[in-house]
């Protein structure tokens, strides 16, 4: 009996023993760890005072800590840490004791001298930062020896359910603050680098509106906010009180950081479009973490269970992301490396946390290093992802840009195919309609007939002024709209508008005043077309909108020094005028003085819109002044260059009659109806001779069996167009001798790109449809003409 109690007497001095750190002479170093000389007893959901740990310590199972990090686990139990220091020397000590994670509740130090006498420390996240028994973020206590003292250490340790361990580290004053020095300098640089990273993205957010850029942002933010809180600096700095946000930042901030990192990593890995199961995996997920969060916020007693459960839960979500990065792999679609990898990095230190944090592998290194390690890594990785992404956005936006650029291209090319095929379209009946309105005038003498002619007259260049104010439109939305610089006399032009308005005015009961002060033989360098549809569309308005009165038409001219003549018209009426608010934008696209005239006037709205335009491409001014019911006034200026004195051409074609002289004119035109008119108007010229071809193809072989003076060639043909007949004879393919004959382009495509091409192709003159028989004429002779005044062996 005697040797059993002298061998439970060793067992119980040996394990007494373990318990004690004795301070010796020539052993101080700066940290020690006291791990392997405590023993911990779980005291579940039990308070115990100090006394009664001391009565129950067989029945508390205080059992030895092994290992470097004595960790807890998930928790809300209550754990009590026995250890003994003893100092030898004869010098008095004192250390910082370093007892638990920065973040646990509540820890208390109760140190016993040999007397029995109790000194209490208290700490904790749930105590006021300044009743704090250090004024620091991490969990320390003093620790202060007399020489020759022995104490015994009672620490109590209660948590919510978070993680916890106990480093149990004894730490000089002075490494104390060099370690803390470190600290500050490591962690300035940590949290400083993720906070550019979260800001430099978020302005990457606001600059190309990608949501991928404001996820990452908020989930760097968000995830330096959740370790800023882990670390004990937001109870130190921000919040010193035990608030609830205090004590429940850590797991709303890694919730909330959660959610926005899955979303980030599903727009990154084109989850939504890639797979549905992994989409709607992800949406599982993310009310998962709604419902932690619900529970956090409003369930006091569900606090304990939700920090294992996040922990999980992103474990869940790492791993989902990892199977899209798999499943794109295996689908081979491209993933980057970069984000690839950070991923990687990531998965790896948080499996190895959390497997550390459920206890389910022994902790060899702090998890807050791993932690940041892995946190760091990631950031990096995916930092450098987002800089490829940015370059992939910029290569994407080019091609986009590049694709939307040919499109928009194509649609021009559509859009001038659509206009010239309208042009066409609308020109060609009305050609035929003009031309036979023309031939019945002509050959009737009665009255009614003669002025219905002038209506359908009137009618139809009205709608070819709507076609030509289309075109001109289209043209100027483009900036393709370009000005001729050819020989004119304004004089014809005028007359023959004074003629065709005065009919208008009288026809609708109105008066039409005209005065010019324009000399007739003055020519000038120009675009008679243009000069003429900006006097037509202005005159067209004053008629338009005057139902009685008076409507005048006046020019008055001034020669200057430099060669040039100026050009002043005014075309004034008595109509219903406009108001001040409208008259600046009645030069705008599609503007009336009145958009809810209920089609009182009709129109498109765009003639004074082409009028301005054409106006101030040519240098000129257009103003317009205006009253309410009393009529508007239009004054428009415009210089040209006066036509230097030239020798007229030598006509040997009678100018009285139409007179061809025999030479023998090829139609080259599809139109069975412009056909018609063009006999019936050939027919009545003296000495000419007519041939049709009903395509490009045909006049290719009328010309090789026939002695042909002269080409009036139309473009839009089947078979063979005009383009590609006008190269094969100017090629040879019709003859040697037809190469240089005269060729005249008569279209009713009247876009600038048509007529540059045209010419471009080498055809002699050009006229647009409805054909006017004078104008004709005029240009068969002019080109007839220099074919005879050329000798025959230039020909």
């Amino acid at each position: 009996m005697k040797t059993y109690y002298f061998l439970l007497l060793l067992l119980f001095c040996f394990t007494e023993s373990r318990s004690q750190f004795i301070f010796k002479q020539n052993e101080l170093p700066d940290k020690i760890s006291i791990l392997n000389h405590a023993k911990l007893a779980d005291a579940k959901h039990k308070d115990y005072s100090l006394q009664q740990v001391k009565e129950n310590f067989t029945s508390l199972k205080f059992l030895p800590l092994k290992g470097y990090f004595g960790n807890l686990g998930f928790t809300d139990h209550s754990y009590w840490v026995k250890f003994e220091i003893v100092n030898t020397l004869n010098t008095p000590l004192f250390y910082y004791l370093e007892a638990a994670e920065s973040i646990t509740d509540n820890v208390n130090l109760y140190l016993v001298d040999s007397l029995g006498k109790v000194l209490t420390q208290y700490n904790g996240d749930r105590l006021p930062f300044n009743e704090r028994s250090v004024d620091h973020r991490k969990t320390l206590f003093k620790i202060k020896l007399s020489p020759q003292e022995r104490k015994q250490a009672f620490i109590e340790i209660k948590n919510d359910g978070e993680k916890n361990s106990l480093p149990l580290n004894l730490i000089s004053q002075e490494s104390l603050l060099k370690t803390t020095y470190y600290d500050q300098f490591i962690m300035g640089i940590f949290y400083g680098v993720l906070l550019i990273i979260a800001i430099t993205y978020l302005f990457f957010y606001f600059g190309i509106s990608e949501l991928s850029f404001l996820y990452y942002s908020l989930y760097v933010a968000l995830v330096a906010a959740c370790q800023f809180a882990l670390d004990g600096f937001f109870h130190q700095y921000f919040d010193r009180d035990n608030s609830w946000v205090n004590l429940h930042a850590v797991i709303i901030l890694a919730v909330i950081s959660s959610y926005f990192f899955g979303k980030y990593s599903e727009i990154i890995l084109d989850v939504k479009n890639s797979s549905r199961i992994l989409h709607y995996s992800f949406k599982a997920l993310y009310i998962l973490f709604g419902f932690v969060l619900i529970g956090i916020i409003f369930i006091p007693s569900f606090l304990k269970y939700s920090y294992p459960i996040v922990n999980v839960l992103t474990l869940v979500g790492m791993i989902l992301i990892l199977l899209s990065i798999s499943y794109l792999f295996i689908r081979k679609k491209p993933v980057d490396l970069f984000y690839a990898s950070g991923i990687s990095i990531l998965f790896i230190c948080f499996t190895v946390v959390i497997l550390i944090n459920f206890g389910w592998i022994s902790n060899t290194i702090s998890v807050d290093n791993i932690t940041k390690l892995g946190i760091g890594l990631e950031i990096i990785a995916l930092s450098l992802s987002m800089a490829n992404r940015i370059r992939l956005l910029k290569s994407k936006k080019e091609e986009l840009q590049a694709i939307a650029l040919q499109k928009s291209e194509e649609m021009n090319d559509m859009k001038s195919y659509f206009l010239s095929n309208m042009s066409h379209e609308l020109r060609t009946p009305l050609n035929a309609i003009l031309g036979m309105t023309r031939m019945i005038e002509s050959a009737n003498n009665d009255p009614k007939i003669k002025a219905n002619c002038e209506i359908i007259q009137q009618a139809s260049n009205s709608l070819i002024s709507s076609v030509n104010d289309i075109l001109d439109f289209s043209q100027i939305e483009r900036g393709d709209l370009k000005l001729d610089r050819i020989k004119f006399i304004p004089f014809d032009i005028i007359s023959r508008l004074n003629l065709k308005f005065e009919k208008q005015a009288l026809a609708s009961g109105l008066d039409f005043e005209f005065r010019c002060a324009l000399e007739e033989g003055v020519s000038v360098i120009g675009d008679p077309i243009r000069l003429e549809q900006i006097l037509i569309n202005i005159i067209s308005n004053a008629l338009k909108f005057t139902s009685e009165g008076l409507v005048s038409f006046s020019i008055d001219a001034r020669i200057q020094e430099k060669g040039e003549i100026s050009l002043h018209f005014t075309i004034s009426d008595t109509g219903s005028g406009i108001s001040p608010e409208k008259l600046d934008s009645v030069f705008e696209m599609f503007s009336q003085v009145n958009i809810n005239n209920k089609r009182k006037f009709g129109g498109f709205g765009i003639g004074l819109c082409v009028a301005k335009a054409l106006v101030d491409l040519q240098g000129g001014k257009i103003e317009l002044n205006s009253e309410v019911n009393k009529g508007t006034t239009c004054q428009i200026y415009l210089d040209y260059i006066l036509a230097p004195e030239e020798q007229k051409p030598v006509n040997i074609f009678s100018t009285e009659i139409c007179d061809l002289q025999d030479n023998h004119i090829l139609v080259v035109e599809d139109n069975q109806m412009n056909q018609i008119v063009i006999k019936m108007m050939l027919k009545k010229w003296n000495n000419t001779r007519v041939s049709f071809a009903n395509d490009g193809l045909e006049s290719l072989e009328i010309l090789r069996n026939n002695e042909i003076d002269i080409i009036l060639m139309d473009l839009q043909m089947p078979v063979m167009d005009g383009y590609e007949a006008t190269i094969a004879i100017r090629n040879g393919s019709a003859g040697e001798s037809n190469i240089n004959v005269p060729i005249i382009v008569l279209t009713a495509d009247v876009l600038e790109s048509t007529k540059e091409r045209v010419f471009e192709l080498g055809v002699n003159d050009y006229m647009t449809k409805p054909i006017d028989p004078k104008i004709l004429y005029q240009k068969m002779t002019t080109q007839l003409s220099r074919v005879e005044n050329i000798p025959a062996d230039l020909r």
